[in-house]
């Protein structure tokens, strides 16, 4: 199930579209007290995320009925071998000129027991900037982003992209995508940079599999044109000091 919640404006229900109701407001007001306790959570959540989507700005995560919000637990970016870039405000992929490609690795908290069946799960990483050197006149190319799930433990403090903590590499450099450090097919595809100020991807395959048993080792972001030289992509992490900035996986249960 695929569904752009921030781009549904005609959400419907029982045959009533929500735009386009011409009603009172004790009429409108009884009609949304008759409807299912799953769609005002529905409504409610779509205003949030449409809301989000349009200004930045989102509200805390919590819990609400069949909707879900949960925060990073780990975040990091992976660039060189030996040095771990954990304690940044900001998560890093792609590549500009003198510098390595970067991906980056999150993990939130696990799918809570409340939440009985995975609908769908989506992503979010609040847009920062786009990055050069000041010395260089490049150009902020389109980026194809993938998403994978990880298959293996890692370390937010120790993880670089030889080792995914201390002493233990990956089976190859910068993780895996062939099924030994992630899976090899992607879960979601996006282009950067986007029209809104959040990066949006769908992970529901892989919160249904740590919901069915799967170890939650987060998932790996990364470019598929990230040897090409233009500018990297920065996202605020779980350090910025602004909690509604920072990442958030959003899941619809039932």
């Amino acid at each position: 199930m695929s569904v752009d919640l921030m781009e549904d404006k005609s959400y419907k229900s029982d045959s009533i579209s929500f735009v386009n109701l011409t009603l009172s407001f004790n009429d409108k007001y009884l009609i949304f007290a008759m409807m299912s306790m799953q769609h005002q959570f529905l409504l409610l959540f779509i205003s949030v995320l449409g809301f989000m989507a349009t200004t930045g700005s989102a509200a805390s995560c919590g819990n609400n009925g069949p909707f879900k919000c949960l925060g990073a637990t780990k975040d990091v970016w992976i660039e060189s071998g030996y040095g771990n870039y954990n304690s940044y405000r900001f998560l890093i992929f792609g590549k500009h000129v003198y510098y390595p490609k970067k991906r980056l690795l999150i993990q939130f908290d696990d799918i809570p027991s409340s939440c009985g069946k995975v609908v769908w799960a989506k992503l979010y990483l609040k847009y920062y900037y786009s990055h050069k050197p000041s010395w260089v006149n490049a150009k902020d190319i389109h980026r194809t982003v993938q998403v994978h799930q990880i298959k293996k433990d890692w370390s937010e403090t120790q993880a670089t992209s030889i080792y995914r903590k201390s002493g233990v590499k990956w089976s190859k450099t910068y993780l895996a995508l062939d099924g030994s450090d992630a899976n090899a097919d992607s879960i979601d595809t996006a282009t950067f940079p986007p029209a809104k100020p959040w990066l949006e991807l769908e992970i529901t395959e892989a919160a249904r599999n740590w919901k069915n048993g799967e170890k939650n080792y987060g998932v790996v972001i990364w470019a598929t044109n990230e040897n090409d030289d233009g500018r990297d992509i920065r996202f605020f992490s779980r350090e910025y000091w602004y909690s509604t900035y920072r990442p958030r996986l959003y899941l619809l249960c039932n």
